[in-house]
């Protein structure tokens, strides 16, 4: 089998809160805004209806098995698996689960128990008292994470563990690419890389695209950007196409010595009559040898009829307000 590598890929996804304090619900709404796409119960039952109508959905899913890898392999291409951008459904899928230990119709654990079958992260709200409990479920598999409601860093603990959970979760719907195709966007400082740029540009969803090796990104508005990660062999390789294709030197000779970066946008490598080229300044990457990113925001990406982005699926929801930003 050819080596496969995950590739980046994030987006807005609902949190399942569940407490039975309303007060302590409304707390939560105002600590976690989200993208407008979290859900709120008191009532344990009717948050258990609502979690079972995704099992289907997010049952556990692996691309690179049985049918998936033969179909892949009789057509080839850069990457294995679906492309969550046709998914529209994407954005109400189950990340994690929030829920209190202590409740009249069942206990936090009987709760997550019942959920067992929902692949998402599961983390346990406690009071002192209840803490025993809660270990007990993190040695038995049924929790990953539990704060102290009484704990002064609560909030920063509980804001920590489902920002991981969403991470974590959208990383499992991303392209597998192969043949080593993209592999440098899978190392962990190219990905921190990513992350911060997110942060900074209030990016709220991107996705590797394997037609041009790079990250599509899209802030919470739809307006578009493309980031870029060349170790040496990807801008040997884009340097060749330069001279190949019989592009201007000088632009050969600036890519080179590590002047610019061109966004090619949206093809892969430089072609013959291009009409416009982006050009951004390729910022080093410590600890990673000849190995440069950028980030530049572009027009109109040219989405394929079927790809949807946040923003327009909010449209079409007809729901208000800006949008989740990464935490």
């Amino acid at each position: 089998m050819s080596s496969i590598v995950r590739q980046p890929v994030y987006h807005p996804v609902s949190v399942v809160f569940l407490d039975d304090s309303p007060d302590f619900l409304y707390a939560l709404r105002g600590l976690f805004p989200g993208a407008g796409t979290d859900r709120y119960f008191t009532s344990a039952r009717e948050a258990l209806a609502f979690v079972a109508s995704h099992e289907v959905r997010q049952s556990a899913r692996n691309p690179a098995a049985g049918a998936a890898w033969s179909e892949f392999e009789k057509k080839g291409g850069n990457a294995l698996g679906e492309d969550v951008m046709t998914d529209a459904a994407r954005f109400g899928d189950i990340a994690a689960l929030v829920v209190d230990y202590e409740m009249p119709e069942m206990t936090g654990v009987d709760f997550l128990a019942a959920a067992k079958d929902v692949a998402c992260t599961r983390i346990l709200l406690t009071a002192t008292a209840d803490e025993s409990h809660a270990v007990e479920a993190f040695n038995a598999g049924l929790i990953d994470f539990y704060v102290k409601k009484s704990d002064p860093a609560m909030t920063r603990k509980l804001r920590g563990a489902i920002e991981d959970a969403k991470r974590k979760f959208c990383a499992r719907r991303g392209h597998i690419g192969v043949h080593g195709v993209g592999a440098i966007y899978a190392n962990r400082r190219i990905a921190d890389v990513l992350h911060e740029v997110a942060l900074r540009e209030r990016i709220v969803e991107y996705y590797w695209r394997p037609e041009q090796n790079a990250v599509l990104t899209f802030d919470a508005e739809g307006n578009a950007g493309v980031f870029l990660a060349w170790d040496g062999n990807d801008w040997a390789a884009q340097c060749d196409v330069v001279t190949d294709e019989g592009g201007p030197e000088a632009l050969r000779e600036e890519m080179a010595a590590r002047r610019v970066m061109p966004v090619y946008w949206p093809n892969e490598a430089y072609r013959p009559g291009m009409s416009r080229v982006e050009f951004a300044t390729p910022q080093p990457v410590p600890g990673l040898d000849d190995t440069y990113t950028s980030w530049t925001r572009i027009g109109d990406p040219g989405l394929a009829p079927g790809l949807i982005t946040f923003a327009a699926w909010r449209a079409e929801q007809g729901a208000p307000g800006e949008g989740a930003r990464l935490a």
